[in-house]
């Protein structure tokens, strides 16, 4: 397993409600972005400042009932991707019981950030979701950073390897940058 921190949220460029959160691994330079609604943005921006609220939001809710009960979250890991979503998994300590819990990752790592846990990823999996952009000398890029050579390479790459998932991902980002002929004749229409 691989530690990864947070190393940014950003609101993507071509839609202002959506986000995606970097992680990068703690001792590396590999990173991954998971999507975001504008909500577990604010969660977990909210959590990486140390912000307070005047009543508790439901993450740290979350942290007060399972200290209460002596429940103890000892890390955060990512387990999987499907269909583009990752999931993770909360691991608990209640005495000598440790226990696995299932959730969304953005609820995870909100979680993890309020109770300075630590987060994982199987090595694997980072290296299947990170961009290697060997051409600069960089090891990794996020994909939203790449330029669109860069993409395209890494697109290719993908699918010699079979990482259709990959892929798609990169396809989509290459897409997002240029709009659709239609899109703007479609707006103008609906203003009239």
């Amino acid at each position: 397993m691989v530690e990864l921190v947070v190393s940014d949220i950003m609101s993507k460029v071509t839609d202002r409600r959506a986000h995606v959160l970097m992680l990068q691994e703690k001792e590396g330079l590999r990173k991954i972005i998971v999507a975001l609604g504008f909500l577990e943005a604010q969660a977990i921006a909210f959590a990486l400042r140390k912000l307070e609220t005047d009543r508790p939001l439901t993450h740290d809710l979350f942290g007060s009932l399972t200290a209460e009960f002596g429940i103890e979250l000892q890390h955060v890991y990512i387990n999987r991707i499907e269909d583009g979503t990752f999931y993770s998994q909360l691991c608990y300590r209640q005495g000598n019981d440790i226990r696995l819990v299932d959730a969304r990752t953005s609820d995870a790592i909100a979680i993890a950030l309020r109770a300075d846990a630590p987060i994982y990823i199987d090595d694997g999996l980072l290296n299947r979701m990170c961009i290697h952009d060997e051409r600069n000398g960089a090891i990794s890029i996020p994909i939203t950073a790449a330029d669109e050579d860069t993409l395209r390479v890494a697109m290719e790459n993908a699918v010699k390897v079979e990482n259709y998932e990959l892929a798609m991902k990169l396809k989509e980002e290459i897409d997002s940058r240029h709009p659709v002929a239609g899109d703007d004749m479609n707006t103008k229409e609906n203003d009239l």
